[in-house]
Order: C-alpha cells, then sequence, then structure tokens
C-alpha cells in the first residue's frame, strides 16, 4: 500500500486506487449531487490554481466556515494545503466577537463560508480584521463572492506547474491547519496541527477498522473539529463514498435514503 505523508495526497491516493464515482455526496436543491474522484482531484486543482492568481503564499491562513458538512468545504480544505498554506476552520456557532478574534489571531487572508447566516455575522466584524482580502460563499448570495469564482479564475491550467512546485516544498512536519477550541474557558485556544500529526491517526487507524471498498458513509459531527476531518481523510484512504448529512434533525431521514454501511458518533449519557 503506498506510504502517504502529506494530507493532499489522500484523494490522489483514492483517485489512482479506487477511482470512485461517488467519492463525496452533498443534497442540494432537494438532490443528492456526487462528484467522483477525479473530479474531485479537478476541483482541487483549480482552487489551487485560483488561489494562486489571488496572491495566496504558503503560510497563508484561510478560513473555513459552514453551517453543514459539504463536498465544498473538502475541496477547499485540498486547494489551501497543496499550496503550502494553512486552513483554519471555524465552529460556526461562536459568537462575532469570538469571530474577529480567530481570524485576527491566525491573520486569516480569506474566509469562505457556507451561507447568509455565516456571512451576516463575518460581514458585521470583517472590518475589524486587516489581514482579511475578500470573502466567498458556497451557496448563491447576492452581493458576495461565490467561491466558484476561485475554480474559473483557475480554470486555466497554465500556472499547474506552480501548483506541482508548491506541493513538492511541502515537507509532512509542515504546519497544515489551525484549529481553535470553542472558547467556553476564555478566548478560543489554536492548536497547531501538522500532515504528519494527522495522517499519522489515519494509518494507524487503517489496521484497526473492518472498512471495506465500495462501502458508504455518513458524515454529521462537525467537520471543523479534528476527529471528522480525520475520519473523511480514513474514508478516503479505504476507498469509502462519503455522503454529507444535511443537518442534525434530518439524520434520521439521512439515513434511510443512503443506508451508510459506517457513520460515526461520539459517547453521550
Amino acid at each position: 500500500m503506498e506510504q502517504i505523508s502529506r494530507i493532499f495526497e489522500f484523494p490522489y491516493y483514492t483517485q489512482k486506487t479506487f477511482n470512485l464515482s461517488k467519492a463525496f455526496t452533498t443534497k442540494s436543491a432537494g438532490k443528492w449531487v456526487s462528484t467522483s474522484s477525479q473530479e474531485f482531484l479537478d476541483q482541487a486543482n483549480a482552487v489551487s490554481r485560483g488561489l494562486l492568481r489571488l496572491g495566496v503564499q504558503a503560510d497563508d491562513k484561510i478560513a473555513l466556515i459552514s453551517m453543514t458538512n459539504r463536498t465544498e468545504w473538502s475541496i477547499m480544505v485540498f486547494g489551501v494545503l497543496q499550496l503550502g498554506a494553512q486552513n483554519v476552520p471555524i465552529y460556526p456557532t461562536i459568537s462575532e466577537e469570538d469571530y474577529a478574534y480567530v481570524l485576527n489571531h491566525s491573520e486569516s487572508k480569506y474566509v469562505f463560508v457556507s451561507c447568509e447566516e455565516v456571512l451576516t455575522k463575518i460581514n458585521a466584524i470583517k472590518e475589524q480584521v486587516p489581514s482579511l482580502i475578500g470573502v466567498y460563499s458556497f451557496d448563491d448570495i447576492p452581493g458576495c463572492a461565490n467561491w466558484t469564482e476561485v475554480k474559473e479564475l483557475g480554470a486555466d491550467p497554465s500556472n499547474q506547474s506552480e501548483v506541482e512546485a508548491r506541493k513538492d516544498a511541502v515537507k509532512p512536519g509542515d504546519l497544515a491547519t489551525l484549529i481553535y477550541t470553542s472558547g467556553t474557558t476564555g478566548r478560543p485556544k489554536g492548536v497547531m496541527l501538522s500532515h504528519n500529526n494527522i495522517v499519522s491517526n489515519v494509518l494507524a487507524s487503517k489496521k484497526r477498522v473492518p472498512f471495506e471498498h465500495g462501502s458508504k458513509s455518513l458524515s454529521f459531527l462537525p467537520v471543523c473539529h479534528i476527529f471528522e476531518r480525520m475520519i473523511l481523510y480514513l474514508y478516503m484512504y479505504c476507498g469509502i463514498e462519503v455522503y454529507y448529512a444535511e443537518a442534525i434533525d434530518k439524520i434520521s431521514e439521512n439515513l434511510q435514503e443512503i443506508k451508510p454501511n459506517v457513520m460515526t458518533v461520539v459517547p453521550r449519557l
């Protein structure tokens, strides 16, 4: 089995080994929309090329805030990490004040949000964040740039060689992500995790799970938390199809629709 040492190598491994026709699936406008392994890679590379043309440098921070798990979130993560930049996942439910703190503390350059609810909170504090250059949304929101504009900016593959050079420069011990705590005991605290921190967990977990290629998974725990995020990479490494739940109150309905073979949960009393 091919040894992986950096997070962005997972989708390449999935495409080469399993080439899934439904690697990631999200419900949009009432319909489940699937993205294949190849389409996922194509979009992640377009994002990387677009971010390069926006001037994103190695070690720049890109924040992601989503109310629900979705394919776009994962594509953005890989598009960012390939450049040697880092993503900053932020809990969508924290206060506007904490939004401002996290964005300032991380010195985030761009923010990608899921919907109008999150955008409203960002708009309320963005003037307090000097490092912030732009805000993009996954949903179509009047007056807000859409994330597809970044992909369109990267549609021309002429700078793909620069993406490859950036990838080659990333080392396993390099910082991959800054994950902030919820701030329940004071200000949110940024946890620095390297590529190796996360990849080593995936590789160790692979030896202990009975996952079978071609199985379906339902992802509903927040991907801004490292547990579910690591699980997503594990699914990719095992050739598991990922279906993103619409929302917590839709779990029962989504379970009946998808009939997954696996899903991850946390213990509750």
